[in-house]
């Protein structure tokens, strides 16, 4: 995974977990400073984030996790292992602590058949619906490095431990990558989820419709 930080000050830090195929420069037009953005996955080794995060915060440092995709899965990983106390607030955005699964996710075989035929513009296409016109600035790495990553996921998919504790839940009513059905599955039959979960009309890319602040 890579690791992108643009921080200010430390008194609020925004720590996004991208999904799929994401960059940096698709999240920081819809969040303040102060961002630490995780993009890009090729392991599961959380050391450079976990000292990164350390070497910024104290004891009056607020963190807020917001988890996109299969950053809710990577994010919910990464929740095991390190201290929870210093996350003042979790959203969670079109998708689950399972991430591939075939009730609670994205089913194995549908995944493997993305990364066998993937196209760039057909991902692009289901990703931002009817923002795509808006865009146009949105940058991704080739199709080859985005199959590796798909494989990486794929490679992974097994490794979802205990659940966490989300503040916030956005689910998308017009989801074509991350199935909104599923999502409801897992959020409100599997963790009985109700109050936490904000419903839009929106495609996967939930930004250009979700404020912020």
């Amino acid at each position: 995974m890579n690791i992108y930080q643009d921080i200010k000050n430390n008194n609020k830090i925004y720590l996004i977990f991208g999904g799929f195929g994401s960059q940096p420069h698709h999240f920081t037009p819809f969040f303040p400073d102060n961002l630490i953005i995780i993009y890009h996955y090729q392991h599961l080794n959380f050391t450079p984030l976990e000292n990164l995060l350390t070497s910024l915060t104290s004891e009056q440092t607020e963190v807020e996790i917001y988890a996109f995709s299969m950053g809710v899965w990577v994010a919910n990983l990464f929740l095991q292992n390190y201290n929870p106390l210093i996350f003042t607030k979790k959203t969670a955005i079109n998708g689950t602590e399972f991430g591939i699964d075939n009730t609670y996710g994205i089913p194995l075989k549908a995944f493997k058949l993305t990364q066998k035929i993937f196209n760039l513009e057909h991902f692009k296409t289901n990703l931002l619906g009817q923002h795509s016109y808006k865009a146009q600035h949105l940058s991704f790495l080739d199709e080859e490095s985005l199959k590796k990553e798909l494989g990486f996921f794929i490679s992974n998919h097994k490794a979802f431990q205990q659940g966490s504790t989300w503040d916030k839940v956005i689910i998308s009513k017009a989801d074509l990558i991350f199935s909104t059905s599923a999502q409801k599955s897992f959020w409100i039959d599997f963790k009985g989820y109700q109050k936490q979960i904000l419903w839009l009309d929106s495609p996967h890319f939930v930004f250009f419709d979700w404020k912020f602040l």
